[in-house]
């Protein structure tokens, strides 16, 4: 069965590009074949076939897309979010996501604002159990407060009784923020360069390693059968040890 991943919360400044960068370079890590889209405002002249907007979306072009690979990652940008559950809603997609034998994954990542919970509840009563859910929490400064913030949330409650699972993106750091900085490059160039860990150092490295963590707890859960990895990912390099020099007395 073929996996369908939303990526969607129309709250601004949730992490919805970093998250789906980050689950593609996961899955690119053990050649597992995906696919990324984009559901934008304006796809403006767009001939990757990549990026849908209003205008180009339709259920036949999504269902042709979805038959290239077994895995489909569709990042919903911010403001797109109701147009696609529309669509949903008025295009039956859950009946015909299940005849074409897509099984449905929601990842909603949220932050430690209330208003970034409202997308929750409308994903929740759209999709209702024809989807799987993921709680994708953006990690900030003030983690323990935030975390508070969510599980004393109704949105955490209705999320609790789809048993969906939680994953906890840690924030870059300052050290990398610089890095990047210098580059002037953002956090999703960093991750679209197969380099990165040349280019960007340590700091870039360790964090992967925290996130491919999480995406790998819920491997099963956000991918399913259709993860069919084709290699075994690199090993992280080892650390160097500086041997101690026998002391001669």
């Amino acid at each position: 069965m073929k996996k369908l991943i939303l990526i969607q919360n129309d709250y601004p400044s949730t992490g919805k590009s970093t998250l789906a960068h980050c689950c593609s370079r996961y899955l690119n890590q053990y050649g597992a074949p995906h696919q990324l889209l984009s559901l934008v405002d304006d796809a403006g002249e767009d001939r990757t076939g990549r990026v849908f907007d209003a205008t180009s979306l339709t259920v036949d072009n999504l269902l042709d897309r979805l038959e290239e690979c077994p895995i489909t990652i569709l990042e919903v940008a911010t403001g797109m979010g109701e147009f696609f559950e529309k669509l949903y809603q008025n295009e039956q997609l859950d009946v015909v996501l299940n005849e074409a034998s897509v099984s449905l994954s929601v990842v909603l990542p949220v932050t430690s604002d209330h208003d970034s919970f409202d997308s929750v509840m409308e994903a929740a009563e759209v999709y209702s159990d024809h989807a799987e859910y993921t709680i994708a929490h953006l990690i900030t400064s003030s983690y323990e407060d935030d975390d508070k913030v969510w599980d004393t949330s109704y949105a955490a409650r209705v999320m609790d009784m789809f048993e969906a699972v939680e994953l906890y993106i840690p924030e870059i750091g300052m050290h990398l923020e610089t890095e990047l900085r210098s580059r002037h490059a953002s956090l999703n160039d960093a991750l679209l360069d197969p380099m990165a860990d040349e280019h960007f150092g340590k700091d870039f490295t360790k964090w992967m390693g925290r996130v491919m963590g999480q995406v790998d707890s819920a491997r099963q859960y956000l991918f399913g059968e259709a993860f069919r990895p084709t290699t075994a990912p690199k090993p992280a390099p080892a650390k160097k040890t500086r041997a101690k020099a026998e002391r001669v007395l």
